[in-house]
């Protein structure tokens, strides 16, 4: 079996509908205090919608072709999966139990498994890829476009992709087949218009371009990488007051801080973990912005990315056992502060490797040039 072209876009996809199913699920829920499906006798639990759900994506993909379909089994997938995974503390309980605390790390740990799926297909079908193997996928992928429309960008990526392919250890049917698609593609759609979402890209970065220059665009994710490394410092406080035992002189105030809502030392220990890596998070989102702020760029980027990763990753699934719904949010702006970074990286073409220094955000390159000496 090789890797179907675009795996890492569709799991993304599946991934983005599976966690927002879950979110508005629970928030519905909550909003409409718990109502049930089936009266007194019958409970039509939600879990089997999410499988109908599951069966129907699966029946797209056996009996449907084209390119839209695995876009839309992606999307069936991820909502019958948000659907079905929802409802774990119960198939984890004897007393079927649907606010057990456990369920909320079960759900957060599946959801970054599938993120993981998705960048793993995404990197892998760009490494070690063959001649033959590039062949094959671009085959397939104008085998989907037979017989309906295609995009103006999508026919410059096929016609690049053919191009750069190296012919050199082709069989002559391997090479005519490589310049009949080459032909096909050219020819066929060579009045291909623009589609919608490549004129939604180009506006999109005109907007970007516009409103986010990279001097103030790098000013805003280093103030929010020294808030993000605050409002840390202001969890690792509350989780070592609770860690600790402290009680405040007013009972409310003792039971809001202490979120393990007497949950036992098993959940003092998951706390425990938590603090140790908010620590790292604090501080290398603190040291990031540090570095930033003195022209280090790559290395202070990195260090936020790698920080809210940590976050993302460790912290949240232990947080979310005490308190689903702050995690909920909490993770929410992390993932957009992750995409904020990685998107100034890419942007703006920093290197994977750390430089020695760069220029300071505050600071023109033309103002940097003047004050180094000669």
């Amino acid at each position: 079996m090789r890797w179907r072209p675009g795996a890492g876009r569709l799991v993304t996809v599946m991934a983005v509908c599976f966690g927002l199913t879950v979110v508005i699920t629970r928030l519905y829920l909550m909003a409409a205090g718990y109502p049930k499906i089936g009266g007194s006798t019958y409970h039509i639990a939600h879990a089997l919608f999410g499988g109908l759900l599951l069966v129907i994506a699966i029946l797209v993909m056996f009996l449907f072709a084209g390119r839209a379909a695995p876009t839309v089994a992606a999307v069936l997938s991820g909502i019958g999966l948000g659907l079905f995974i929802d409802e774990v503390g119960k198939f984890i309980t004897a007393d079927n139990n649907y606010f057990f605390p456990l369920a909320a790390p079960i759900i957060y740990l599946a959801f970054l498994l599938i993120v993981l799926t998705a960048r793993y297909a995404a990197s892998r079908r760009s490494r070690c890829r063959t001649p033959v193997l590039n062949l094959a996928d671009i085959t397939e992928q104008v085998g989907m476009s037979i017989g309906g429309p295609i995009s103006m960008e999508r026919r410059n990526t096929l016609l690049d992709k053919l191009g750069r392919i190296d012919r050199s250890t082709f069989t002559p049917d391997a090479v005519q087949l490589c310049e009949a698609l080459t032909e096909y593609v050219r020819t066929t759609h060579e009045d291909a218009e623009p589609s919608i979402s490549g004129r939604l890209r180009r506006t999109s970065a005109r907007i970007e371009n516009a409103l986010l220059p990279k001097h103030l665009l790098a000013m805003i994710l280093i103030v929010v990488l020294l808030g993000h490394a605050v409002w840390t410092l202001l969890r690792l406080v509350l989780a070592v007051i609770v860690l600790a035992g402290w009680h405040a002189p007013w009972e409310e105030l003792t039971h809001f801080l202490d979120v393990t809502q007497n949950h036992g030392w098993k959940a003092l220990v998951g706390l425990g973990i938590a603090a140790v890596a908010e620590v790292a998070v604090g501080i290398g989102c603190a040291v990031g912005a540090v570095l930033w702020l003195r022209g280090r760029t790559e290395i202070g980027v990195r260090l936020g990315i790698w920080s809210n990763i940590v976050s993302l990753t460790v912290v949240n699934v232990f947080a979310s056992y005490f308190s689903q719904f702050l995690t909920v949010f909490t993770a929410l702006a992390e993932a957009i502060l992750l995409w904020l970074l990685l998107r100034y990286r890419t942007r703006f073409h920093l290197s994977a490797n750390s430089r020695i220094r760069t220029t300071p955000p505050f600071m023109p390159a033309e103002g940097l040039a003047e004050n180094t000496p000669s």
